[in-house]
């Protein structure tokens, strides 16, 4: 390591001000200590979600740029974060790929982690979803490190199974005709995505299951001003292939 007067202190102080400057938790918080593993061996910042590695250096850089002079910047997710990133991958997974080949990597979460700042849910309904697969998760083992089982229970069940349960955020009317009526590769999208049916095709499907309960009704009906805008858009594009009519 590089002889910096008073190093220790300087860092540690860089460590407590950005802990600070981004409201990092205690148990997450910027720590500096010397890794014993790397030879030879190096000052380490170290922290857990909070800001990228980008921002952390650069702002680091901003308070004692001496004191940074061959640190290392590493930073760690918690389970929480893991299931974010494992959600978020396959929701926006490729809409090309195969529905029941669809899944997350321990690489592609930490790929998404890695340019995510405060990787925490976004709202109510993603973090219910996070909470549930950290906890489904828990009954695995993981081999490989912190996130694998995570990942491998994101790819194994799906979200869809996230979202049930008498605590589970309510569905929207198209969500909750998807999860009773899709079928092949749309309850595959559905399960594995969370990507409903096109608004015609549950409403169709209600409309040919004499037993569908007044829910289900109720639901397929909410979705006629969708149906009628897509309808007189069609209609219009349709009008349009007529040649302008010559007075």
């Amino acid at each position: 390591m590089a002889a910096v007067p008073r190093r220790a202190e300087r860092l540690r102080r860089i460590a407590w001000k950005l802990s600070e400057q981004y409201g990092l938790p205690r148990g997450g918080e910027l720590e500096a200590e010397i890794d014993d593993y790397s030879r030879p061996k190096k000052w380490v910042l170290r922290w857990r979600d909070g800001p990228t590695v980008t921002q952390a250096r650069r702002a680091a850089g901003k308070l004692d740029k001496e004191a940074l002079e061959d640190v290392d910047f590493r930073r760690e997710y918690s389970d929480m974060a893991y299931a974010v990133a494992a959600i978020r991958c396959l929701r926006e997974g490729d809409p090309g790929q195969d529905a029941f080949a669809a899944s997350v990597s321990l690489y592609g979460a930490r790929r998404l982690l890695d340019t995510t700042k405060n990787p925490g849910p976004s709202d109510d309904r993603e973090r219910h979803m996070a909470v549930r697969l950290v906890a489904n998760s828990a009954r695995q083992s993981s081999v490989y490190g912190d996130g694998d089982a995570i990942c491998r229970e994101a790819t194994q069940k799906g979200l869809s199974p996230l979202l049930r349960g008498e605590d589970a955020p309510p569905l929207t009317p198209i969500e909750l005709l998807t999860d009773r009526y899709a079928s092949g590769r749309a309850s595959a999208l559905w399960m594995y995505r969370l990507t409903p049916m096109t608004a015609l095709e549950a409403f169709a499907a209600v409309q040919a299951d004499d037993k569908a309960s007044s829910e289900h009704v109720a639901a397929a009906l909410t979705l006629l001003p969708e149906l009628h805008a897509a309808l007189d858009a069609a209609a219009a594009s349709l009008q349009a292939r007529f040649p302008p009519e010559t007075g």
